[in-house]
């Protein structure tokens, strides 16, 4: 995918219970998903077996930078490296290029130059579990950012709730259709967790209504391209029996619309979708009338990771898991009893902008993904 401009979003909510005020805007409060939540007590961590002096060294292991979202969270976390300079001495930078293998041998790498504190987007939940278990074990602190592991084996998950976004889609979907219909998942990519999490947590939805069929699950690894391809195949076989589109991320939603178009669908038929953080996708369901759901995933996370890093090595109690907000909004007249919006998407789009630059990127107005540069410690 080629990237293009990406731009400031504003700030964003998490929440399906939120008040509709009947006026829609920017929420800006505490994330929803730590104020709703029911749990009289909240898991935090004690950190201060980790905490030293400065200056740190901070081993950041990418999974890879295979699309645009990937590309601005590592941004994120540079510049977030670089305003924290009298703290930080070197920002160590690996990727993966989204092979397991080669992501062990980076952590593995990071582990033998003595540094402080890991952050880690691990490539798949399961295949890199044992490293970072390894490295909790040797009394290297890790904090997780967008895709964790299997167990609990860390400091802390920097993430966005992908239990809220997997829940929110999937109950959106089901008032849409009046809890009867035939549903795609469009998942992300097989074995990592915010496509997993996300998954599971739709199907916690999805069960308790009788009348909602899944037709096929089918993997996008995050890619537009895959996306149309994989949607192609389940209207060949489905057709117009498929009534939603389940999507776990916008990278791989303006793929699937285009099966649609291509397929004869007209501009008001085709199925509902969901989305995040994607500017193309939106540009799409207003052009050809498509219901549509964004929740948000901010990139912008990569720099909270370095934030709550640096209070792991003060010593400072952390959440176990640190969520930040991310916007709602809904195409008009498509908000539903559970699903109330933030703003319009009619308001979130940037209408001539690039349809892979992100609405929700928080690099500030003039960040640029490909012309990008910060002098952070190295």
């Amino acid at each position: 995918m080629k990237l293009g401009f990406f731009r400031f979003a504003l700030c964003a909510a998490t929440m399906l219970g939120a008040v509709h005020s009947g006026q829609a805007g920017p929420y800006e409060g505490a994330p929803r998903t730590f104020l709703f939540n029911p749990a009289q007590e909240i898991c935090f961590k004690d950190t201060a077996e980790y905490k030293k002096d400065g200056p740190y060294v901070i081993g950041f292991s990418n999974a890879g930078l295979g699309d645009s979202w990937r590309v601005v969270m590592q941004h994120s976390l540079m510049k977030a490296a670089a305003d924290h300079k009298d703290k930080i001495g070197q920002l160590i930078v690996t990727d993966a290029g989204h092979d397991d293998a080669k992501q062990v041998a980076d952590i593995q790498d990071l582990m033998s130059r003595q540094v402080d504190l890991l952050i880690v987007s691990a490539n798949t939940e399961q295949a890199l579990d044992p490293a970072i278990t390894r490295a909790t074990e040797r009394g290297i602190p890790v904090v997780m950012v967008d895709r964790r592991i299997a167990s609990d084996n860390f400091v802390t998950f920097v993430t966005a709730s992908d239990t809220m976004m997997g829940r929110l889609f999937a109950q959106w979907i089901v008032e849409k259709l009046d809890g009867q219909g035939n549903v795609i998942m469009l998942a992300g990519q097989a074995g990592s967790s915010p496509s997993e999490i996300r998954s599971r947590a739709a199907m916690q939805v999805f069960q308790q209504h009788p009348g909602i069929k899944i037709l096929d699950t089918v993997y996008s690894d995050w890619s537009p391209v895959k996306g149309k391809q994989v949607m192609q195949a389940a209207i060949a076989k489905y057709g117009r029996d498929i009534n939603a589109v389940w999507s776990a991320h916008g990278l791989q939603t303006p793929g699937s619309i285009e099966a649609f178009i291509e397929a004869g669908w007209k501009d008001g038929e085709i199925p509902p979708h969901t989305t995040s953080d994607v500017n193309g996708p939106l540009q799409m369901a207003l052009q050809h009338k498509v219901p549509m759901l964004e929740v948000g995933y901010p990139p912008a996370m990569g720099g909270t990771a370095v934030e709550v890093a640096l209070k792991v090595l003060e010593g400072a109690p952390v959440p176990c898991i640190y969520e930040i907000n991310s916007q709602i909004a809904t195409t008009d007249g498509d908000e539903t009893a559970s699903i109330r919006r933030d703003l319009p998407i009619s308001e979130v789009v940037v209408p001539e902008g690039p349809a892979d630059m992100l609405v929700t990127g928080g690099m500030g107005p003039d960040y640029n993904p490909t012309t990008f540069s910060v002098d952070y410690p190295r």
